[in-house]
């Protein structure tokens, strides 16, 4: 099996990481906060605010090596489905100073989940890269790249990682609403025997 696994959000915890590095300059909002949309229109940041923070992390050096691993994640089923399966790591994160992207985000996901070389591709064309790529499933947490990948990949199981700045959208029938990583790498693992 080809398998498309999105990070923020799915694997990482981005916005804790994100709410960090407001409240150190803004002194909020809790890290522990979760967005109720992209925008983070509830974080109690202005708009300007909102992107300082970003610009802060840009300047970050490696930002992305330091992003820690969503609590419910379990370790051992991320290495294992990549162990039985094919999983490209497609994400859409921003440039930040050190490293390029794609070698830091494979740096983080070899420490926290001890795969060698992960196949990571930054990109936000999510579609085309699941029709390059044949995935046979994809999980994400943004509707819009599960919308796309389905539409340039019907065939593709397509899963929504359920989420509180997701929860207003209504998945369509082709797309699945899931609760966690867990409970995706579980349904794929347990096909296989």
């Amino acid at each position: 099996m080809v398998i498309g696994c999105d990070l923020d959000g799915v694997l990482f915890n981005f916005s804790k990481s994100f709410n960090e590095a407001a409240n150190r300059r803004y002194g909020r909002p809790d890290a522990s906060t979760q967005w109720a949309d992209w925008d983070g229109s509830n974080l109690g940041l202005t708009r300007e605010e909102f992107k300082q923070t970003w610009r802060d992390i840009a300047a970050t050096r490696n930002f992305w090596e330091t992003v820690t691993v969503l609590p419910h994640v379990n370790r051992e089923l991320v290495w294992a489905l990549d162990n039985a399966h094919t999983v490209y790591f497609p994400t859409a994160r921003a440039h930040t100073i050190g490293r390029p992207v794609g070698k830091q985000t494979a740096n983080a996901i070899h420490t926290n989940f001890s795969i060698p070389y992960p196949a990571v591709f930054v990109s936000d064309e999510k579609g085309p890269m699941a029709h390059a790529l044949q995935y046979d499933y994809f999980i994400d947490d943004k509707p819009e790249n599960c919308i796309d990948v389905k539409n340039a990949l019907p065939n593709c199981k397509v899963f929504l990682a359920d989420s509180l700045h997701n929860l207003k959208f209504n998945a369509p029938f082709n797309i699945q609403r899931i609760d966690n990583f867990n409970e995706f790498a579980k349904l794929i693992l347990k096909g296989e025997k």
